[in-house]
């Protein structure tokens, strides 16, 4: 393998670029939306060159450097699942299996960022303009063979399925079991729109580190009995309304399905401190920086009394039923003792 695109010697660019991405990895590698523009690229490709040969098109790849990005992400793309499942296997509770992943995930960003395309990473946003540009610098390089290449498109689709698993987005997949039969096909897709991505955001949510400073018991309502919660509570009669609160684009509600989450879930015994601290910690929790104005301040102070009256909210309008239910499950689910 070509080495003259790793680093010998930890610079402290390179450092830097190596906290970059281990900080903001779940943003970072959450990269859905390049896959879905890659697939929608190839599918160009293909129809508006119905009659090419395999020879001309794999030719016409190695001319262009946009056509080897989008077909060296795809072609990885379709190889990760495998590790992940063997890494459940051998890990088959949940608990231990999310923290396996996390840490297979440090160490392969570790040699993710020795590639020296990695420090361009951040510089892909969700256009096409944006992944063209990296794939014409990344094959301009003469770091750039095609084994390094090979190792860059097998370590970012490798750390992007790491990340969905992380971040609750490709749970369906996955068995949540410990005795590791897979789970039921029909099961698997979830056809509902937003259904996925508010599941995702809303495991995420409840992973917070405000989570266990408030929680009235660290070691019962672990983080499975947090995605338990959420995957029932969105596949019950009040899911739609959720998920309908949660993707609304033109009155942005994710504040107040929040808060009225948090608030069910205070008023059920789960949390015990003052709506506004328990706000306060969700919005600004510890290392966010202090405002640079009076404005700012006036803001934030706003913000977090509107997220503490959503949170007393629990029991009023439409929002009881969801507090009844919480209680209901939690009766039937009790946190692990």
């Amino acid at each position: 393998m070509d080495t003259r695109s790793f680093s010998t010697v930890p610079t402290l660019s390179r450092q830097r670029s190596y906290e970059r991405l281990q900080v903001d990895a779940d943003r970072m590698f959450d990269i859905g939306w390049l896959i879905a523009r890659l697939t929608s690229e190839l599918r160009q490709m293909l129809s508006t060159e119905p009659a090419t040969t395999p020879s001309q098109f794999f030719g016409s790849l190695r001319r262009d450097a946009g056509r080897r990005f989008v077909w060296g992400m795809l072609h990885a793309h379709t190889k990760s699942v495998e590790r992940i499942l063997d890494l459940q296997k051998l890990f088959p509770e949940h608990d231990q299996f999310i923290k396996k992943l996390q840490e297979e995930r440090e160490q392969q960003i570790d040699a993710f960022s020795k590639l020296l395309i990695s420090k361009r990473w951040d510089t892909l946003r969700d256009d096409d303009s944006s992944w063209r540009k990296f794939a014409n610098v990344m094959f301009g390089l003469n770091e750039t063979t095609p084994e390094t290449a090979e190792r860059f498109f097998a370590l970012t689709d490798y750390i992007h399925m790491l990340t969905l698993v992380i971040l609750g987005k490709e749970q369906p997949y996955f068995d949540d079991t410990a005795d590791g039969e897979p789970s039921s096909p029909q099961t698997l897709e979830e056809p509902v729109p937003g259904k996925i991505d508010t599941r995702a955001a809303l495991k995420l949510f409840l992973r917070g580190d405000w989570f266990d400073k408030f929680s009235t018991d660290k070691k019962r309502f672990t983080t499975k009995w947090r995605e338990d919660m959420v995957n029932a509570l969105l596949d019950s009669d009040y899911g739609q309304t959720i998920i309908d609160d949660f993707t609304n684009e033109t009155n942005n509600r994710r504040l107040i399905v929040k808060g009225v989450i948090v608030g069910c879930l205070k008023a059920a015994g789960v949390f015990e401190e003052s709506d506004l601290s328990l706000a306060r910690t969700i919005l600004y929790p510890v290392g966010t920086p202090e405002p640079t104005s009076k404005e700012e301040e006036s803001e934030r102070k706003t913000k977090a009394s509107t997220l503490a009256n959503y949170i007393g909210q629990s029991k009023k309008r439409k929002h009881e039923k969801i507090y009844y239910w919480v209680l209901d499950w939690m009766k039937d689910h009790p946190a692990e003792s």
